[in-house]
């Protein structure tokens, strides 16, 4: 009869430390969880700060090991808690610092989640006899529910280093060509093969630099808008009110993330190509997690349904009171909707205020608005708001009429 295997003995992170080169087993809240990195041997590693009641903030350091991305621990929430099984201490920095290893041939993990502990991710040599410390993680808990300098460090979660105020982050409204910025925003969607992600942050990007005119050879023109890239079911699901941009990425980053989920994203290039803002990545961009209650996302939402309760909340932001120029309308009573409005439209006909701006105008020339063959009034116009962008093609008195009305910006 084969003997039972023996559950390992708990051991608080305080008296861990003084166990170097021995194999301990530990319960700790994640406070922090650092991007992942591969190894030079092709294996992934992904460092861990977790504190207890022996050990809080800024906690203790464990480095996870395993064949591949996805077996790495994947935190879901910010007050999950981790059980180690087996990890080593060692040390480090010429003996003065200690940390853990969870090597994936000898340890092992588990994390749990909510009031009940329910385990959602395990190694596959996690044993379920080792899901019998529920008591310990209560107490823990119960420990750190009465400590609220803690509870706000963990709330305010993260992964990320040190705890960030809110004015240290930028709105897409603020954003320059050629600048570094760091953001607060919400993932509405990613590719299947994680290779871009699109944000929002409820606030509309500034107008982009355009060209002056549009001319046969630039066939290159076109917008990063948003709904030419994706199906308008998926449209359907995104807010008409602020711009949505992609982030491209070449690299692991976004891995962990998920429609849904707020993020802040450090250190984000911002240009402009052909008309089109740009976000691109850099050597020093990170992607940190956000709950839903942490106040840099509570502050933003604020915000945004203060805006969108407002009769002109869906009038961009660089238009108030009234951008110069203004064509007026017939409607004065319709209401004013953006161009992601129009697409997402559910008639086929409505009337509706949309302020754009014209970016192009094909063709470009005055003398070359009539055909000749039949001498009709014809234009491709360029329309353009912080949603989206969009071609309208004019014919004869509609085109006269506006025409008379507009400038190229």
């Amino acid at each position: 009869m084969a003997r039972k295997r023996d559950s390992p003995k708990l051991i608080k992170i305080k008296d861990a430390i003084n166990l170097i080169n021995q194999q301990v087993s530990l319960i700790g809240i994640v406070l922090e969880q650092r991007e992942p990195k591969q190894c030079r041997n092709n294996d992934w590693i992904c460092t861990l700060r977790i504190i207890d009641d022996t050990y809080p903030s800024p906690g203790f350091t464990v480095n996870v090991f395993s064949n591949t991305l996805e077996e790495l621990p994947q935190i879901k929430n910010h007050d999950d808690m981790i059980l180690f099984t087996c990890i080593k201490m060692q040390t480090f920095d010429s003996g003065k610092r200690v940390n853990a290893a969870c090597n994936k041939r000898v340890s092992s993990f588990a994390l749990f989640e909510g009031a009940d502990f329910v385990c959602y991710q395990c190694t596959s040599n996690f044993h379920e006899e080792e899901a019998l410390y529920k008591s310990a993680m209560a107490d823990l808990r119960k420990f750190f529910a009465s400590c609220s300098e803690v509870v706000r460090a963990l709330q305010s979660i993260s992964y990320r280093t040190e705890p960030c105020s809110v004015e240290t982050f930028s709105f897409l409204r603020e954003i320059k060509k050629g600048k570094r910025f760091d953001l607060v925003c919400r993932i509405l969607h990613a590719d299947e093969d994680m290779s871009s992600v699109f944000v929002w942050d409820g606030t509309d990007a500034p107008p982009a630099s355009i060209l002056a005119k549009r001319s046969e050879e630039d066939k290159a023109f076109s917008s990063l808008s948003v709904h030419t890239l994706l199906s308008r079911d998926i449209l359907l699901s995104f807010p008409t009110v602020g711009t949505i941009l992609r982030v491209s990425l070449s690299s692991h980053l976004f891995h962990r993330v998920k429609p849904g989920d707020w993020v802040e994203l450090y250190q984000l290039l911002f240009e402009v190509d052909k008309g089109s803002w740009v976000i691109k990545v850099t050597n020093s961009t990170k992607v940190r997690h956000l709950a839903q209650d942490d106040c840099l996302v509570e502050k933003i939402m604020r915000l945004y349904n203060k805006r969108i309760s407002s009769k002109l909340g869906h009038i961009p932001f660089w238009c108030f009171p009234s951008p110069p120029g203004l064509t007026e309308t017939d409607e004065n009573c319709a209401p004013f909707v953006t161009l992601m409005d129009i697409i997402t439209f559910p008639k086929v006909t409505c009337k509706y205020r949309c302020i754009v701006r014209v970016v192009t105008a094909y063709p470009w020339q005055v003398d070359d608005f009539c055909s000749n063959e039949n001498r009709h009034h014809r234009v491709l116009l360029t329309l353009e708001d912080p949603t989206a962008t969009l071609e309208a093609f004019l014919c004869d008195k509609d085109a006269v009429r506006v025409l008379l009305g507009f400038r190229v910006s």
